[in-house]
């Protein structure tokens, strides 16, 4: 099958979320059978710093405008997938998400797309991709998908052919078939008004985005801080860290811990980083505020994600001090986003110095060390089409507590309400609680904390372990802890990662049907 897919941004040359993840992972995957070909925008010059090629130009008229593209060839830096490039100096330079570049580049993948024989089907990604699939499938007669990452960003309003909607419609009204990033999140808005409406009985599939095991493996935790920090940091120079696996992640971990937040190893990585002045991926510089202070087993609870309304941070501001007040326990922040949500998250660890430290920047190697070195980590999103953040959490051993929304309710095993009835720590890799507000969310991080801190003791009452000894302390080889870490880590390998899960299957069905659909209206 000759695929190809409009890529708005792809980790790490240029990314923003999940998204960027996705367009990085998909094509590798699906190009072991097919012929895979992306296509993107340069935004701010970054693809000109890859080895390419300037293999032709093209000019579109926007708004009475003439406007000149290069196009760039070029190869992905990690996947060797295939990329065409469109480049021009004045489009580059606007924000990533100006809708104005999404007009121009629906133009331009018309115009490079009219040249390129046998394509069977064209794939593209959220609002941005909207106009572009309109066009495909209507001027090209092409075979069109669009996947729906986060139905919250419909993109500006456009006029197409006498009709006026936003390009999320257009693409849904245009494409084939459709898809978003999660069973549970497609049966939770298919019902949408606008997305009902355009869809009009088409296919309409959640398919669960999944991570590339290799990328996220622990065994490789070091090389991946180096090669994300383009070779320019070695965190060995700066406190403890070693590769682990599941088996040992009970032993490496709480050390990690301990070197690197809690005896501040991470406050030197830090002011090296900022140093970098060609970071040579998609980064920032990152702020610090507050701290920590604490022995191993102080239960460390960790935030990795954007800096945004949807990812719960009303709540987590309201319930993380009076959590703090009841129990011995620490938050680590790495965030980048909105400025009054960083504002808050600032004086709130300044207000809690010694028990919350808040890194505001985007940091992909700081994104492993807080995942490698947190007890838990935190999603209290009000929803979430799928989620990344907690397939790579559990990938490094690191189990979940979150909302039971979209695709968190489809990855996280949960750790059962009452454990002394259904003790499942052989299989649960987090928890999941109900409604995402104060009271929610406290009871999460509370089951969490009691069942791999605090009752330890309880469990050896109440539980009959075999072939194991009663554990005394929360990071004994045969604990809950460990086993959840254990299970966190093969539930992905097995169920979520790319290379097992049926999803790269499923995108190739969903292709079929676009082609079917297509060929036979």
């Amino acid at each position: 099958m000759k695929i190809v897919i409009l890529a708005p941004t792809i980790t790490p040359i240029v990314s923003c979320g999940g998204l960027g993840d996705v367009m990085r992972d998909l094509p590798k995957f699906l190009k072991k059978d097919n012929d895979v070909l992306v296509l993107t925008l340069n935004h701010y010059n970054r693809y000109s710093n890859l080895p390419h090629e300037v293999i032709k130009k093209i000019t579109v008229v926007y708004k009475g405008s003439k406007i000149s593209f290069d196009v760039l060839k070029t190869k992905h830096p990690t996947t060797g997938v295939d990329l065409i490039v469109f480049s021009n100096e004045n489009v580059n330079n606007l924000n990533v998400w100006d809708s104005i570049k999404y007009e121009i580049f629906a133009d331009l993948v018309v115009s490079y797309l009219d040249d390129i024989n046998d394509i069977d089907v064209v794939s593209g990604h959220d609002w941005m991709c909207g106009l572009a699939i309109a066009k495909c499938n209507d001027i090209l007669d092409l075979p069109t998908t669009l996947t729906i990452h986060n139905e919250a960003f419909k993109g500006g309003v456009i006029e197409y052919k006498g009709e006026v909607m936003t390009f999320l419609e257009l693409g849904i009204k245009y494409a084939d078939a459709v898809n978003t990033v999660s069973p549970t999140h497609a049966e939770e808005i298919k019902n949408c008004q606008y997305i009902k409406k355009y869809l009009n009985n088409k296919p309409f599939f959640g398919i669960l985005n999944g991570i590339d095991i290799d990328e996220y493996d622990p065994m490789k935790i070091i090389d991946r801080m180096i090669t994300l920090s383009n070779n320019k940091l070695d965190p060995r120079n700066y406190a403890y860290i070693s590769p682990y696996s599941a088996e040992d992640a009970y032993d490496i971990k709480p050390k990690i811990k301990y070197s690197w937040f809690y005896k501040g190893g991470v406050y030197e990585y830090v002011e090296d980083w900022n140093k970098i002045i060609d970071k040579g991926i998609s980064a920032t510089e990152v702020e610090v505020y507050g701290g920590l202070k604490g022995d191993i087993e102080t239960p460390l609870i960790g935030f990795v994600g954007r800096a945004t309304y949807q990812k719960g941070f009303n709540t987590m501001f309201e319930a993380v001090p009076e959590l703090l007040e009841k129990h011995n326990i620490r938050f680590v922040f790495l965030t980048k986003g909105e400025k009054e949500i960083e504002d808050k998250l600032k004086s709130l660890a300044n207000d809690y110095d010694g028990k919350i430290l808040a890194l505001i920047g985007y940091s992909l190697p700081l994104s492993s060390l807080v995942f490698a070195g947190s007890d838990w980590i935190v999603m209290p999103s009000y929803w979430e089409p799928c989620g990344l953040v907690q397939m790579e959490s559990m990938a490094y051993c690191t189990p979940v507590i979150a909302t039971e929304t979209g695709g968190l309710k489809d990855t996280i095993i949960p750790l059962h309400h009452n454990p002394y009835e259904h003790s499942n720590f052989d299989k649960a890799t987090g928890v999941l609680f109900k409604v995402p507000d104060k009271i929610g969310f406290i009871w999460g991080v509370e089951h969490a904390l009691n069942w791999t801190f605090y009752k330890l003791n309880e469990i050896c009452m109440f539980m009959q372990y075999v072939r194991y000894k009663c554990p005394k302390h929360p990071y004994d080889e045969n604990a809950p802890l460990p086993m959840m870490m254990k299970n966190c880590y093969y539930h992905v390998f097995r169920n979520l990662s790319w290379q097992n899960s049926p999803s790269i299957r499923k995108y190739k069905g969903l292709f079929g049907g676009a082609i079917y659909n297509h060929y036979l209206k």
